[in-house]
């Protein structure tokens, strides 16, 4: 037994050093593929598709693969989806040298950039089920805590990457801004590769396995609106709806509507990385002594004004652009803070949630409906974006899908974040009382609300 935590606690630190190469690759790569878009000259509607396709597919293949999951181990499904993941890089890169020295056809450029994408995100998704049921077994215990520590040290790794990566697209120009790409892109592949590397040395506890556990997509969608973690789903899917409405457009609002450099669109991505880096050994902490569902509720609340506060820096343009970057940067900073909180609560809520036999279906299934959220509120951007005329309040264009997508956000945490309830015992301390207040006024909002919605 004594054994058995000395690997668990060396995994522990292997899978740290794992994440933080992982972070190359989402810093130097995932976050510049709109940039990258851009620049070959997909519209926005693909743009949004882009970001929101990718995942929606993985998370089809993933429900149809349940059995796969349950039937191997859980390393050896990791690994190959890793080492896809890190090929692809090069294929992407590929297509911008076709596109911008061979001639290559938009249309055909576009299909292909959208095709090598996809299955880079889509093998991250299919590794994804496997990898949080051995990050279960790895970590009983204090996982707030951990999960803090843990994504504040890879943190600081994608904020570098970015960083450099804004740098070295900086120096480029014109037809020769495709070798910036390819060059961070490269850099991109080998991060995920010494990643992967971590992956073969990281232990795994023996996998709890009971096929009884089993039950399927359509009794999981049946018994939602009845249980707490059905709640939750809806609560995350419905989140992920709003937030898609909106979230693949603020790369293509700084770069084609404020005409913003690649050195101040880093600069204002990387505030959001900046506040996580503070702030989650604090939200770790607090997380594990108050509750999971009192920080996702009201995180989820505060996500709800990100895209509001966007708005107002039209109001900017006509000043300094040290003004308007300035703005946005704090604005980043404020998001950057709220979207960690949320994003560790609802993961740990997952771990506390679920039964280790079960963790594989539940996360497949809350992950699914997730995406089909975040599918349909990309498209549906992508398209009020084609209608160039619509304008609402003197908004329009991207500032009217900001506009939408805040008035979407509040809908969960006032409808639905009220019936989550906590999994495991909490402190009852002077945090929790303010979250009890809030929550009572939420509770009299909906009665209130579902009063005045009877017929009269």
């Amino acid at each position: 037994m004594e054994k058995e935590e000395k690997l668990k606690e060396e995994a522990k630190r292997i899978s740290v050093k794992e994440g933080s190469f992982y972070n190359v690759m989402e810093g130097m790569g995932v976050r510049y593929i709109t940039p990258y878009a851009l620049s070959i000259g997909l519209s926005n509607s693909l743009i949004g598709f882009l970001a929101v396709f990718p995942t929606l597919i993985g998370n089809l293949l993933r429900i149809s693969l349940n059995k796969f999951y349950y039937k191997n181990e859980r390393k050896k499904i990791v690994l190959p989806f890793v080492f896809t993941q890190a090929f692809f890089w090069i294929p992407l890169i590929l297509v911008g040298a076709a596109y911008f020295f061979l001639g290559l056809k938009l249309v055909t450029a576009s299909i292909l950039l959208i095709a090598c994408y996809s299955v880079i995100i889509i093998a991250g998704v299919l590794a994804s089920p496997a990898w949080t049921s051995w990050m279960q077994d790895l970590v009983e215990t204090n996982r707030g805590e951990y999960f803090s520590k843990r994504n504040r040290i890879t943190g600081i790794f994608l904020l570098i990457s970015m960083l450099s990566a804004g740098l070295i697209l900086d120096s480029f120009e014109g037809k020769n801004l495709f070798f910036g790409f390819a060059i961070i892109f490269c850099i991109a592949s080998i991060g995920r590769h010494i990643s992967f590397y971590f992956l073969k040395k990281q232990y795994e506890p023996k996998a709890v396995k009971d096929e009884k556990a089993y039950f399927s997509f359509f009794k999981f969608i049946k018994k939602m609106p009845s249980n707490n973690f059905g709640r939750f789903v809806i609560f995350v899917s419905i989140t992920s709806f709003a937030v898609a409405i909106a979230s693949p457009f603020f790369s293509v609002y700084m770069l084609k509507e404020l005409n913003l450099s690649y050195f101040a669109f880093t600069i204002i991505n990387l505030s959001s990385l900046i506040s996580p880096i503070i702030f989650l050994p604090l939200i770790g902490k607090i997380s594990d002594r108050f509750g999971t569902v009192r920080i996702m509720k009201l995180s989820g609340f505060l996500i709800a004004f990100v895209p509001l506060l966007w708005i107002f820096s039209i109001y900017l343009i006509k000043f300094n652009p040290i003004i308007l970057v300035s703005y946005l940067f704090i604005i980043e900073l404020f998001s950057g803070f709220v979207w960690a909180a949320f994003n560790l609560a609802h993961s740990n809520f997952i771990y506390d949630a679920v039964t280790k036999p079960k963790i594989i279906l539940c996360f497949t299934y809350f992950s699914f409906l997730n995406a089909v959220g975040a599918f349909f509120g990309g498209v549906i951007g992508g398209q009020i974006l084609n209608f160039t005329s619509l304008s609402l309040f003197g908004l329009n264009g991207i500032l009217l899908v900001f506009l939408i997508s805040f008035i979407l956000r509040l809908v969960p945490s006032i409808l639905i974040g009220s019936k989550l309830k906590e999994v495991r015992p909490v402190d009852k301390g002077p945090l929790a009382i303010s979250f009890e207040i809030r929550q009572k006024f939420e509770s009299l909002f909906g009665a209130i609300s579902n009063y005045s919605s009877r017929p009269k």
